[in-house]
C-alpha cells in the first residue's frame, strides 16, 4: 500500500473551521475516498487556525500559514516527515521555498509531486527558485500533458521529467429530466438551447461567442443562448451589442447568477455548453456539463481537448475565431454524439473513481510500489 500525504501550502484564511475546508474542498479530494484498499492518505491544509478532523473516512490536518513567497513551514513539513510518506502530493506549482524546505525534510526515500491548477511560471527571481525547485520534483500531475508545454519552454520543467495527465477535479452532478428541467425554468420554444456558464471576461470572450451566435441566428433563428456569470467585466459591451442587433437581443437571456445547487438543472435542461476560453487550467464548468449531458461546443486548447478525447465527445473550435464557431454551430444539424454518449463517457473517463486511478498509478509509477 502506498502511503501519501496531500499538501496544500495556499492558506486559506476565509474559513474559520476544518468543516468549512472539507465542504469546499470536497470535488478536489474525494479521489481518496476511492483509494482506501490501495493507499493510505492524509490532508494536510493551511488556514487560518490549527486542528484536525476525520471525514470520509480520512485523515485532515490544519496548520497555521501566510500567504507569502517566502513563507516557510516548517512544522507542517515536520508533520509530513513524521508521517514517512512514500509520495508527497503538492498542490500547486507556485509554492517553490516549501518544495525546497520539504524536500530538506524528508527522507531521501520520499518522493515528491506536483500538480497544476492553472498557474503560469513565474518571471525574475521567482522564476529562478522554480527552476530550483523542480529539481527536487520526481514528477507532475497536469489535466493535459499541453499545459506543461509552457512550464517546459520556460525551462522549469525539463524534458525527462515526468508528466502525468490526471484532472484536478470531477463533479457530483447527475442528468435530471430535460423536459421537467426547461417547464421549472421557462424555457420556451422549439430551437436548440445552448448554455454559458462562466465569468464575462476577456479570457472567456464571451463577445466573440456571441458574434459567432448572431451569425448562427441566420441559419438557425430558433435557437437559443442563457448566459449563467458570476462577473461581469464585460456585461455592459454585451448589453451594447445586443441591443444594436434585435434577433440576437430575442435570443439571448442574461440570466446571471445562480446558485451552484441549481446548476444541474439548467445543464440538464440545456442541449449544447458553450464557451470561448483562450486559457483553462482544467474546466470545471465543462465536467459539469458533461455529467447531465450538456454536449460541450468548446475551444481547441489542452484541457477541453483532453477533457472531450479530442473532440471525440464534443465539438471544437479555434479560439477568438467566431467563424470557425459559426461554422462549428451549423455542423450540430448533423450529430456524431448524443447526450447519453457525454454521459457515458464521463462515468467511465471524467469520475472521481477515474482520478482516483490516474493518481495511483502516478504514485505507483514513481515509488515503485505493488
Amino acid at each position: 500500500m502506498i502511503k501519501l500525504v496531500d499538501v496544500t501550502y495556499y492558506t486559506h484564511l476565509e474559513y474559520s473551521k476544518p468543516e468549512e475546508v472539507l465542504q469546499r474542498h470536497r470535488l478536489v479530494t474525494r479521489y481518496a475516498e476511492m483509494l482506501p484498499d490501495k493507499m493510505d492518505i492524509q490532508f494536510v491544509k493551511h488556514a487560518g487556525f490549527e486542528g484536525f478532523c476525520v471525514g470520509g473516512g480520512l485523515q485532515y490536518h490544519f496548520f497555521k500559514g501566510i500567504n507569502k513567497f517566502r513563507y516557510l513551514p516548517f512544522k507542517a513539513n515536520q508533520f509530513i516527515s513524521r508521517q514517512q510518506p512514500d509520495v508527497v502530493l503538492v498542490q500547486g506549482l507556485v509554492f517553490p521555498l516549501q518544495v525546497i524546505l520539504l524536500r530538506l525534510q524528508c527522507n531521501s526515500n520520499c518522493k515528491i509531486i506536483a500538480q497544476h491548477h492553472g498557474e503560469l511560471p513565474f518571471k525574475g527571481i521567482k522564476g529562478w527558485c522554480q527552476k530550483l525547485a523542480s529539481r527536487f520534483v520526481d514528477a507532475y500531475l497536469f489535466t493535459s500533458a499541453g499545459n506543461a508545454n509552457i512550464w517546459e519552454q520556460k525551462g522549469v520543467i525539463s524534458k525527462n521529467q515526468k508528466v502525468f495527465e490526471v484532472l484536478e477535479a470531477s463533479t457530483n452532478f447527475l442528468a435530471q429530466d430535460k423536459c421537467q428541467s426547461r417547464k421549472v425554468l421557462n424555457m420556451q420554444g422549439r430551437g436548440p438551447v445552448f448554455l454559458w456558464v462562466g465569468r464575462l471576461n476577456a479570457n472567456k470572450n464571451p463577445l466573440m461567442v456571441l458574434k459567432a451566435f448572431a451569425q448562427y441566428l441566420h441559419f438557425k433563428p430558433l435557437a437559443r443562448l442563457y448566459m449563467i456569470y458570476q462577473t461581469s467585466e464585460q456585461l455592459d459591451d454585451i448589453k451594447t451589442m445586443l441591443s444594436s442587433d434585435e434577433r440576437l437581443k430575442a435570443a439571448t437571456h442574461l440570466v446571471g447568477s445562480v446558485s451552484h445547487d441549481e446548476l444541474p438543472q439548467w445543464f440538464s435542461a440545456a442541449d449544447y455548453y458553450l464557451s470561448g476560453s483562450y486559457k483553462e487550467g482544467s474546466g470545471y464548468a465543462l465536467l459539469e456539463a458533461m455529467a447531465c449531458g450538456c454536449i460541450p461546443v468548446v475551444t481547441d486548447i489542452p484541457p477541453f481537448r483532453k477533457i472531450t478525447n479530442n473532440g471525440q465527445y464534443g465539438y471544437l473550435y479555434q479560439p477568438g475565431d467566431h467563424l470557425d464557431l459559426y461554422k462549428t454551430l451549423c455542423s450540430l444539424d448533423e450529430p456524431h454524439i448524443s447526450a447519453e454518449d457525454v454521459i457515458c463517457y464521463f462515468n467511465q473517463n471524467l469520475s472521481f473513481d477515474s482520478i482516483a486511478e490516474d493518481v495511483y498509478a502516478a504514485c505507483q509509477s514513481i515509488a515503485h510500489r505493488p
